[in-house]
């Protein structure tokens, strides 16, 4: 099976190609992928992470940082004909809801389940470019740094943290869900980085140093833990034929 997988940035990219690699125990023959680098309207490979290839592995990822974090709708309905032409039989999109039409829509700086909802339907309707194309539009509620917060906890210990007290520390409760509570998870994550005296500032370093501590029954414990049901829903599509 081949997918398609947009997202804002490389930080996303990232996140995708390591999930993709430890479920699959990092078998080229079960899963590939490769990533691109899309600059303006210019593909560019790159080297890593990659896995695999089209022509030998059971299911083939292609997974596309569009650099711009408004940019993934556009994109995806510029290239899902295409997509489908080239035989990608599952399409999938992943943004932040933390955005520029986010916070002219909501003025009051909070999360709002049924804003975003209807935010969801609207931006979903826009893909149904290609009759009978299996398109999925998935929010990241609030940011991609929720995820990365409710995953954190071996990165904060590696560090000698406490990271249930650094987070009572900067106001969140620790058995909160933190996509229903935090409006801007980017914030909160460098204030936990500060907390262990690092830095955190989307950088390709950042993302790989904390990737590193996260094995793949955390990523099952969060998925199954009833707590950012947006980071459950994105997985299942991902990995919908390596469950």
């Amino acid at each position: 099976m081949k997918y398609a997988v947009y997202v804002e940035g490389k930080a996303e990219l990232l996140f995708v190609a390591d999930v993709l690699a430890k479920y699959s125990n990092y078998d080229p023959m079960v899963v590939g992928f490769r990533c691109i680098n899309l600059n303006d309207d210019s593909f560019e490979y790159v080297q890593f992470p990659m896995q695999g290839d089209v022509e030998t592995s059971r299911d083939f990822y292609q997974i596309v940082n569009v650099n711009n974090d408004g940019l993934v709708i556009s994109k995806l309905r510029k290239d899902i004909p295409n997509l489908v032409k080239q035989g990608y039989e599952i399409i999938v999109g992943l943004r932040d809801v933390f955005s520029a039409d986010y916070k002219l829509l909501c003025a009051h700086q909070q999360v709002n389940m049924e804003l975003i909802s209807e935010m969801h339907e609207v931006q979903s309707g826009q893909l149904n470019v290609v009759e009978g194309a299996d398109v999925r539009l998935h929010y990241a509620i609030m940011e991609y740094e929720t995820w990365m917060m409710a995953l954190m906890g071996n990165y904060v210990s590696s560090k000698g943290g406490d990271f249930a007290k650094i987070l009572e520390k900067i106001g969140i409760d620790p058995n909160s869900d933190f996509e229903q509570e935090i409006y801007h998870p980017y914030n909160k994550v460098q204030e936990v980085y500060k907390a262990v005296n690092e830095r955190y500032g989307k950088h390709e370093s950042d993302h790989l140093a904390f990737l590193a501590s996260v094995a793949v029954a955390d990523y099952e414990k969060l998925r199954h833990s009833g707590r950012c049901a947006s980071f459950k829903h994105f997985i299942d599509s991902l990995l919908l034929n390596n469950n």
